[in-house]
């Protein structure tokens, strides 16, 4: 029985182990992304959040969905208007424009005729999401609203996005005016790179000087509650870089937020939300949760870095052409991987791709590109320059020591050895499991508590299994005589009955005091017996004494 409830207990415990070990290390393992908050949490139809430097998406609800966009067109108004004109261009406003809206749209009260420069007509748009100055911008870069539209669809396709078609610059509902949460977010991680466009979008409030038609000056505030919390000073978000708010009735509260802590931008776009003026949840509830989740949750590396594998493999070998000021060979722009926090860069996987026909031309060459995944997702990935017009230059010699360090690494990624692979599963299982622990216990404390009182008290059975000192093993042996089973306890008797049967065959005395001597009956000639001593004697060998004597000795 021992044997049984030994081996019970501890299958009990590896079950329970096996269980919070496939969760606990799933990240490790199986490399896989935290899941953020529920779906239904959120009020608004469609939300993403994407960090700007890689386009990596820390989550999303819907990103694929068609929807009115409302005023968040605007930021790709802007963004072509600050690319195709200078901020003092002086734009003039025509009929067409300043009077071509509709009563109730948002505006400026711009007047024919009117001389803006394009600064101003920037801060319009993006602060008090003008529709006539729209028009007029649009105008301006090219020649008429109608080729602006095909300007702005033309960049749509060279961003590579597919569910975007706009007809219009400033928003209005239309049946051909649409987009989805990908597509704005990716809009707005490439008009964030425009350095006149972040100027403007992180602008609380502007005082726009006097113009030929507005003999005042007139102070325009930004609508963005993160940005400018007069009105609710609750939603303020003091990591916010930017944003574009926006509303119509077939579009619902839509809002587009930029974001920065610890070195990460973030962008987060919400799409047929509820509005703050209807009290809480809304977008602001919704974009403010999104935005801490993915900074308490995700982490930015910058490749090239201590912790770059890719610095390790390839550049600290090579570092006088790698990643100098004056190097020939170096990442395009920044390059960097967004992952868990609990997650090293060095879990990602690394692909490097070699150009190996490129012919060199003067200025910047592309002769490779170095891609990151982990749990199935592109994290990161930048382009290797070779630069002809540096000081340094990358010579015949040194160019195959490159390449053949490059195609090492390529076949050590696709073809790695036994060895290989079992030293990196044993250390990444290490490393994931601790980290894996230490992120479940942080996440479920409550729940890890009960784990752990579950096998202390696991534990604490086994125990009393092994060495029999259980509580309730005691209690049944005084009920039962020492026995557990009927079985035992019928075998026990059986027994006291053969040894009692045994005893009386042999006719061995039970008591064995030292006062009591059994007398050998003597010769009639030498003394006669009593007839009282011998029926004594008779009485008394059929006598059970538990003390041992007599009742003479008494």
């Amino acid at each position: 029985m021992n044997r049984k409830r030994v081996l019970s207990s501890f299958l009990t415990v590896i079950i329970m182990f096996s269980a919070m070990l496939s969760g606990v290390s799933a990240q490790a393992k199986g490399g896989s992304w935290p899941k953020g908050p529920s779906t239904d949490s959120l009020v608004s139809g469609s939300a993403i959040v994407m960090e700007v430097s890689t386009g990596t998406v820390l989550y999303g609800k819907n990103i694929h969905k068609k929807r009115y966009p409302a005023s968040i067109t605007k930021i790709l108004t802007a963004l072509l208007a600050a690319e195709n004109s200078s901020p003092s261009d002086v734009v003039t406003f025509s009929k067409t424009a300043a009077y071509g809206i509709s009563p109730g749209d948002s505006t400026v009260s711009s007047e024919p005729g009117e001389k803006m420069t394009m600064e101003q007509c920037l801060y319009a748009i993006m602060l008090e999401s003008a529709n006539e100055v729209c028009l007029a911008a649009g105008e301006h870069v090219s020649g008429s609203v109608k080729n602006f539209v095909k300007l702005m669809n033309r960049r749509v396709k060279q961003l590579g996005l597919k569910d975007t078609h706009f007809n219009n610059p400033n928003g209005l509902p239309d049946p051909n005016h649409y987009t989805t949460a990908y597509d704005m977010a990716m809009i707005g991680r490439a008009a964030l790179q425009n350095s006149v466009f972040r100027k403007v979008s992180n602008t609380p409030r502007y005082t726009c000087a006097k113009t030929n038609k507005h003999k005042m000056k007139r102070i325009w505030l930004n609508h963005h509650e993160a940005i400018n919390p007069d009105e609710y000073p609750q939603y303020g978000y003091k990591y916010c870089i930017g944003g574009k708010t926006g509303f119509t009735h077939a579009a619902g509260n839509t809002l587009v937020t930029f974001a920065e802590k610890d070195g990460m931008q973030l962008v987060c776009v919400v799409m047929k939300s509820t509005s703050q003026k209807a009290g809480e949840p809304n977008q602001y509830t919704d974009t403010i949760k999104l935005l801490n989740y993915c900074f308490g949750k995700y982490k930015k590396h910058n490749v090239g870095g201590s912790d770059s594998k890719i610095s390790e493999d390839l550049f600290d070998n090579y570092g006088s052409f790698f990643n100098s000021s004056n190097s020939p060979v170096r990442f395009e722009g920044e390059s960097s991987v967004v992952l868990p926090k609990n997650v090293k860069l060095s879990k990602a996987k690394q692909k490097i791709i070699y150009n190996k026909n490129v012919k060199i031309k003067t200025g910047k060459n592309i002769i490779g590109k170095v891609t990151y995944t982990y749990a199935g997702k592109t994290v990161g990935s930048s382009n290797i320059i070779y630069d002809s017009t540096k000081k340094t230059y990358l010579d015949e010699a040194s160019r195959k020591v490159v390449n053949k360090e490059i195609k090492s690494i390529e076949k050590t990624n696709s073809n790695p050895s036994l060895f290989h692979k079992i030293f990196t599963g044993i250390r990444d299982g290490i490393s994931g499991g601790i980290y894996g622990v230490i992120d479940f216990i942080v996440n479920n404390i409550v729940l890890s508590i009960v784990i752990l009182l579950a096998i202390i008290v696991i534990v604490m059975f086994i125990i009393f299994a092994i060495t029999g000192k259980s509580i309730v093993m005691s209690r049944s042996r005084k009920r039962h005589g020492g026995y557990q089973s009927k079985m035992g306890r019928r075998n026990h008797a059986k027994r006291v009955r053969q040894n009692r049967k045994d005893s009386s065959n042999k006719n061995v005395r039970r008591n064995h005091s030292k006062h009591y001597t059994k007398k050998t009956s003597a010769s009639t000639s030498d003394k006669p017996s009593t007839r009282k001593n011998t029926n004594y004697s008779r009485r008394r060998k059929k006598t059970r004494e538990s003390f041992g004597k007599n009742f003479f000795d008494f």
